[in-house]
């Protein structure tokens, strides 16, 4: 089945992303809620609302699906010494449940278990880029140049937000957008490498490589 290495799964969960905040954006009764946190538009109980929270509950299921074209590619490296063929499909989906969570339980339904999932979210995040550090790292420069960005914008961010120069709502869209960043490297990189997988050989294949001596006398 070849159907999730041909669909960019993190492509269109960001595309679904942007498409609903902005949507949310036009339509809230709030033109302040950037000060607060990208949650206040999931807060209004309206179709602003609906707007946000339904993209979120969606990109959640977008991206856990991307999981299954990732532990495919990641197959092919475990021979090569590279271990993270489980855990990082793993903490893909768990990323993905927890931007569901997010936009099932909005802050304005309950404060305190919207916050545990978006801490979620945050430990995916976190997981994903020390999964690299640990076990992904020469698996492509392009990527350990993206994971070392992410982690730079991830620390600055963070500094940022406690010092109180950035408001929430920039922390995530920086923070969020690089880890998506890095995920969406990591979906080419593993479509190439379970592209490149070796199909066995069958009896009844169409496409058979015959060595020479087939052709001599």
């Amino acid at each position: 089945m070849h159907w999730p290495r041909r669909i960019p799964f993190v492509l269109t969960a960001s595309g679904v992303l942007c498409a609903s905040i902005i949507a949310a954006a036009l339509t809230t009764a709030d033109p302040r809620w950037w000060l607060s946190c990208f949650s206040r538009l999931g807060a209004m109980n309206d179709v602003s609302s609906a707007f946000f929270d339904g993209g979120l509950v969606l990109t959640g299921a977008v991206i856990a699906l991307s999981a299954r074209p990732v532990l495919i590619g990641l197959r092919a490296t475990f021979s090569a010494g590279f271990r993270a063929r489980r855990a990082v499909p793993m903490l893909i989906v768990a990323l993905g449940i927890s931007l569901i969570l997010i936009g099932m339980l909005p802050l304005s339904f309950n404060v305190f278990a919207h916050e545990r999932a978006a801490n979620a979210a945050l430990a995916s995040s976190a997981g994903l880029l020390l999964m690299h550090r640990l076990h992904l790292r020469g698996l492509s420069r392009t990527l350990d140049r993206i994971a070392n960005g992410a982690v730079v914008v991830l620390v600055i961010g963070m500094a940022a937000l406690i010092a109180g120069a950035i408001t929430l709502t920039i922390f995530e869209a920086v923070a969020f957008g690089s880890v998506i960043t890095w995920l969406h490297g990591l979906e080419v990189v593993a479509k190439r490498l379970g592209q490149a997988t070796p199909t066995p050989f069958m009896a009844n294949s169409q496409h058979r490589i015959l060595s020479p001596i087939w052709g001599t006398r």
